[in-house]
């Protein structure tokens, strides 16, 4: 069921999902979005919110890591040295804080 003036279109979305873009289907919905009804608020307010299909809402979300205090202290040190450590250096850094090249990153 349509609400009217509740659509919202999530942030960063490059295609407009809008009602009056037809779908192959006749439905009157782009084919790329997802619309989900959430409840606002304690007085049962239901908003409707238009997404992605491609959203994987039901991916659990990756844990935060966790620094040690001598690992924040080497990477603070490397940023200030220089801001973009690559190639080798990358490779080294990681290797000695015991991280992945995409944590030092």
């Amino acid at each position: 069921k349509d609400i009217p003036g509740t659509s919202a279109v999530s942030p960063g979305s490059s295609k407009q999902c809008a009602s009056d873009i037809e779908s192959p289907s006749g439905t009157g919905e782009a084919d790329y979005c997802r619309r989900i009804l959430v409840r606002a608020d304690a007085k049962g307010t239901i908003r409707e919110i238009v997404l992605p299909k491609g959203l994987d809402l039901d991916r659990p979300k990756r844990t935060r890591t966790s620094f040690t205090a001598e690992q924040l202290y080497r990477l603070e040190l490397e940023f200030q040295r220089c801001q973009y450590v690559v190639g080798r250096e990358r490779t080294e850094l990681a290797r000695q804080l015991n991280l992945s090249e995409t944590q030092v990153r």
